[in-house]
């Protein structure tokens, strides 16, 4: 029977273990000059101008960059970066066009900072990128069209910035899109009836810019629309009874715009899912049509500072989930018979 002292043991098994170590290496093996995420992390780094509360002190050579603060690895792939989070850390600077050389990243968050400048055109490269937010921070100039590259993208959030310009026709051709947020911006122009290629669209937020023009009516493509803003713009004309179309919806608000005609009643009979809507302070005119009973799931209704007429439909008082009705600054008459029904919802 083979036989082996424990000194003899350990001296042998130390060549091993030093073997099982090429084999698989650590996170710590993968030294800065020998990866390109790498390189390509400290270049972004260089153009932040202020990192108040320090967060990035760990984006050093000495530590492995696959540990850095808002890092993210791939599970088999350790030297590959698919997730850079950097959330609400006073960051400031410019987001560095070498961003793109992360080929494999997913997921880009670096909302609630203090990110200024422009939105690198060089984002269109990252075929793998899913998931995009740069919210709340100081951007500006255009949205790059060839942010259209991004295939894979399916969350867009943009809201909160200074951009400017008119929305790129190619937004309309990221068919993955789920959610798209452009909100408190300065964009302007036309709504592009580009959007309507969305079809896997479930948020749509384009409130608080300057838009101009009428709402497409091919947006009553978006069967999976769940969320429409639209309010606080320049948008004029009629709404276009084929939003009826979007069965999904649970809110749409078109307030504060420069709307004007009747509310469309067909809109009404097919948005059986429908729990807010708003359009006050717009210029509709005509009838609240009597269909509006029809939603039984709705919460809020608001069509205050408006120009409607005529009598309050009396099945509203069968809607008995309605807790918000706003009529005030309109032409309606019959106010005694109103507040009785509303009474009745409650």
């Amino acid at each position: 029977m083979a036989y082996c002292s424990l000194n003899y043991c350990i001296t042998e098994m130390v060549p091993c273990f030093s073997f099982i170590f090429l084999v698989l290496p650590s996170k710590s093996a993968f030294p800065c000059e020998d990866s390109s995420d790498c390189k390509t992390l400290l270049k972004f780094k260089e153009e932040l101008t202020s990192d108040p509360e320090g967060h990035l002190q760990t984006w050093n050579e000495a530590n492995p960059f696959c540990n850095w603060t808002g890092i993210t690895c791939h599970q088999r792939l350790q030297n590959r970066v698919i997730g850079l989070e950097l959330i609400d850390m006073g960051l400031q600077g410019r987001i560095s066009p070498f961003i793109s050389n992360l080929s494999l990243l997913t997921n880009l968050s670096l909302q609630s900072n203090g990110f200024y400048g422009q939105i690198p055109s060089s984002l269109g490269l990252l075929k793998e990128l899913a998931f995009l937010n740069v919210s709340s921070n100081k951007l500006e100039g255009s949205i790059p069209g060839s942010l259209h590259g991004c295939q894979s993208l399916k969350v867009i959030d943009l809201n909160d910035n200074n951009l400017s310009g008119v929305l790129p026709k190619e937004l309309g051709w990221m068919k993955n899109l789920t959610y798209l947020a452009l909100s408190l911006n300065n964009l302007s122009g036309l709504l592009p009836a580009s959007l309507s290629n969305l079809k896997e669209l479930t948020k749509l937020q384009l409130a608080v810019n300057y838009f101009t023009g009428k709402i497409p009516p091919e947006l009553g493509a978006l069967r999976k629309l769940e969320i429409l803003h639209l309010h606080t713009n320049y948008l004029e004309g009629s709404i276009p009874a084929v939003i009826g179309n979007c069965t999904a919806l649970r809110e749409i608000s078109l307030l504060e715009n420069m709307l004007n005609g009747e509310i469309p009643s067909d809109m009404f009979s097919k948005l059986k899912n429908m729990q807010k809507m708003y359009m006050s302070n717009n210029k509709l005119s005509g009838r609240i049509p009597v269909t509006l009973t029809n939603l039984s799931q709705l919460i809020l209704f608001d069509v205050s500072l408006n120009n409607l007429e005529g009598e309050v439909p009396a099945g509203l008082g069968k809607l008995e989930n309605l807790e918000n009705f706003y009529l005030h600054t309109n032409n309606l008459g019959h106010w005694v018979a109103a507040l009785v029904i509303l009474l009745s919802v409650s």
